[in-house]
């Protein structure tokens, strides 16, 4: 397997592409990974910048827009990165979307999902990969892709630059919105997929009592602000942003965590929670608070592992949360760090901080089933 990243700040859409692509050019990517800001008024020239710098019309390409982007030389607030990967025919990548994400998302992650796997007929993925507009009750999602394939999926939902307005997906030549893209990868990739999501558990867990959608309204019989302020002992502030978050806890499956973070722009008059991802009624929750030195040690703890358990990358793809982003500030820098010092600086990488992450846990009989986070590291390390 073959690999290379690449990274541009400049600022004309197909400019940026063409200097990507006489990067790429050298190994004959089979696909790339592909992830921008918002900042280009015409992302779909930034596509075809690639393809024709590549010169190969059978180029997969899939990725997202997202609140700054990771490459090899350090995270990014401004520009784009690529990964390509050429894996000498050894395994085959398709890219699928499907439109209405956002009036109907279960259905559109169902028809996306179908529509992968029937270009695939026979020759079932060993890996997805999958990118969403985060416009989308997530929740939703989820379920789609926790019950209805078996196959580890890795992505997560496009981001803006914190304003939370707009978001671009890419699939092939399109650059979409309201979509779901997903990329299917068959043959012989060996990957290993880690989870990192270590928040610590603040107070009394608590039963949701009514919710409706991705908004909570009561939880342990008071408004689900008022229990948030009881168990943390102070009310969520604008500030909080990606700190606070509720872990599901789930009895059947203990060793199953996910995380919902907190919108802020809710109207506190209201006394009821926004969440970036829906929480059925009668699930038990409790209240989690990001500590920035935990999420620090974890990565490092991730990547020591990894290289322990003789994982040997030829290339890493990084989804990580907004939320973390914003509580680090620069030194978000080792979420990239920790995989230079176990891996080597020169190891290609590539991805983007997202406004919810997709990913499978690892557990003693393997992977999970597919789960949606917040404020969780998604490390994808694809190995010859």
């Amino acid at each position: 397997m073959k690999a290379c990243s690449t990274s541009t700040n400049a600022a004309d859409p197909y400019r940026a592409g063409t200097m990507m692509g006489d990067v790429l050019v050298s190994i004959r990517p089979e696909v790339v990974f592909l992830f921008s800001t918002v900042h280009y008024e015409n992302p779909q020239e930034l596509v075809e910048g690639l393809y024709d710098s590549i010169g190969n019309d059978e180029l997969v390409i899939i990725g997202s827009t997202g609140d700054g982007f990771f490459e090899s030389e350090g995270p990014r607030d401004i520009g784009a990165c690529a990964l390509g990967l050429n894996s000498e025919g050894l395994v085959r990548w398709r890219a699928s979307y499907a439109s209405g994400v956002g009036d109907q998302p279960a259905q559109t992650a169902r028809a996306a999902l179908t529509a992968a796997l029937q270009a695939c007929g026979d020759d079932k993925p060993t890996c997805m990969f999958m990118v969403s507009d985060f416009r989308a009750d997530a929740s939703q999602i989820e379920k789609v892709l926790e019950f209805e394939t078996d196959i580890p999926i890795v992505g997560g939902f496009a981001a803006d630059d914190n304003k939370m307005a707009s978001c671009t997906l890419y699939a092939n030549r399109r650059a979409l919105s309201d979509a779901v893209v997903v990329m299917t990868a068959s043959g012989e990739l060996h990957f290993d997929i880690s989870i990192g999501n270590t928040l610590s558990p603040v107070g009394k867990p608590g039963v949701i009592d009514k919710a409706e959608g991705a908004t909570i309204f009561s939880i342990d019989g008071t408004d689900a602000m008022d229990f948030i302020e009881r168990e943390t002992g102070k009310p969520v502030l604008q500030s909080d942003r990606g700190i606070t978050s509720l872990s599901i806890i789930d009895s059947d499956e203990p060793g199953i965590t996910r995380l919902r973070s907190i919108v802020p722009d809710f109207s506190v008059s209201e006394r009821f929670l926004g969440l970036y991802g829906g929480i059925e009624q009668g699930k038990t929750v409790q209240v989690c608070l990001a500590q920035p030195q935990t999420i620090i040690s974890e990565v490092y703890k991730i990547a020591e592992k990894a290289r322990n358990q003789g994982v040997k990358p030829v290339a890493a793809i990084i989804v990580s949360c907004v939320g973390r982003k914003w509580l680090l500030g620069q030194e978000i820098e080792h979420e990239i760090l920790a995989l230079a010092e176990h891996f080597g600086a020169a190891l290609p990488i590539a991805g983007f901080p997202s406004f919810g992450e997709i990913g499978p846990l690892k557990t003693a009989k393997g992977y999970s089933r597919n789960l949606f986070h917040n404020m969780t590291y998604v490390l994808l390390l694809i190995s010859e």
